[in-house]
């Protein structure tokens, strides 16, 4: 119990140091997520009831210790030429530490340069990339801590930036009751603008909360995570003005239930339904996102995912789809494997 304690006294030494600081820049490398399982059921899974090498990417209290050796890779086509490739690999314990080593990077795509007085010169492209490290050690049979620090960049043409920083996790399994819970901070860190007009500052952090239940006699779990604690009101402003009829100049009393939606933007709903050994089928759903990329009522699919994995010979394969709006989705594809398998007996 005291290294319980110990790590939520360093979870509030994180929030706190981002209190005095300035800001740096939100990337995708730390709010998608790369993995195919993650993303269908709506976001990066942070209480499992079971160990899993894609997941241990983002939560190190998933490391497996019967996968050591194991590689993931994890490809998302995200939007525009934008994309994402992860790479995690599981390390030999060492004493009672479980490790793992990884990097993400996030292709920005291609941009069109010009010079001051506006001519056009060569193309260029942008991308943010990190490293990181990540242990964890259970405590008992129910409580496991983890920590992962990361170092990465930012490169724009001429603009360049450094990050620095640390992720901590506490994570609760009861197996009997097919129960999990999940505590996080990701994401925080510091930004150092090296190089044009690159902000210096803390970088934007993620707190969350996630709770998983599985049931004896059914074939699913569902997957409940709370996400961006830090701050309450995640709505635009005047989200929750009343607006005015332009023709008769009436006031349109605002019908949206303020507290609900504010509840709900921080709030994904997943579902993992087994298929067979070998196979699982996930679905997912984000408030935040179906609410905010709506264009004009029109709803369509965003803010619902779906994927599934099944096993192709020596590889475990992921297939993911997110819905973010009418005009597409994002497509997320992961194997993992064990490069002793295919090695000459």
């Amino acid at each position: 119990m005291k290294s319980i304690r110990a790590t939520f006294l360093i979870l509030a030494a994180i929030l706190k140091a981002h209190t005095s600081h300035g800001q740096g820049q939100e990337s995708l490398v730390f709010e998608l997520s790369p993995d195919a399982r993650g993303a269908a059921l709506g976001g990066a899974v942070m209480a499992d009831l079971h160990s899993d090498v894609h997941s241990a990417g983002l939560n190190p209290c998933f490391i497996d210790t019967a996968r050591q050796g194991d590689i993931t890779i994890d490809y998302t086509d995200y939007f525009a030429g934008v994309g994402m490739t992860a790479v995690n690999y599981q390390l030999t314990a060492k004493g009672h530490w479980k490790r793992q080593i990884g990097s993400r990077f996030m292709d920005l795509g291609t941009f069109s340069g010009y010079d001051a007085a506006g001519n056009p010169t060569q193309d260029f492209r942008g991308g943010d990339q990190l490293v990181y490290f990540g242990s964890s050690r259970s405590i008992d049979s129910v409580w496991t801590l983890g920590v992962q620090g990361f170092i990465g960049s930012r490169h724009l043409n001429r603009e360049v930036a450094g990050w620095l920083g640390a992720e901590a996790f506490v994570h609760a399994r009861w197996t009997a009751r097919q129960l999990a819970l999940g505590l996080a901070v990701t994401g925080a860190g510091y930004q150092w603008g090296l190089k044009g007009s690159q902000p210096t500052g803390s970088l934007p952090y993620n707190l969350q909360v996630a709770l998983t239940k599985g049931f004896n006699n059914a074939p699913f779990r569902v997957f409940l995570k709370a996400q961006h604690l830090q701050t309450w009101d995640l709505a635009p402003p005047g989200t929750y003005d009343d607006a005015v009829d332009p023709i008769t100049q009436e006031v349109v009393e605002n019908s949206t239930f303020k507290f609900g939606d504010q509840l709900m933007r921080h709030v994904t709903i997943g579902t993992a339904l087994s298929a067979g050994e070998a196979m699982e089928i996930w679905f997912g759903f984000d408030y935040r996102r179906r609410t905010e990329l709506m264009a004009t009522d029109r709803l369509n699919g965003n803010g619902l995912s779906i994927g599934t994995q099944f096993e192709l010979g020596k590889f475990d394969v992921r297939i993911g789809r997110s819905r973010y709006h009418f005009a597409g989705a994002s497509t997320h594809i992961g194997i993992r494997f064990n490069p002793r398998q295919f090695a000459r007996s």
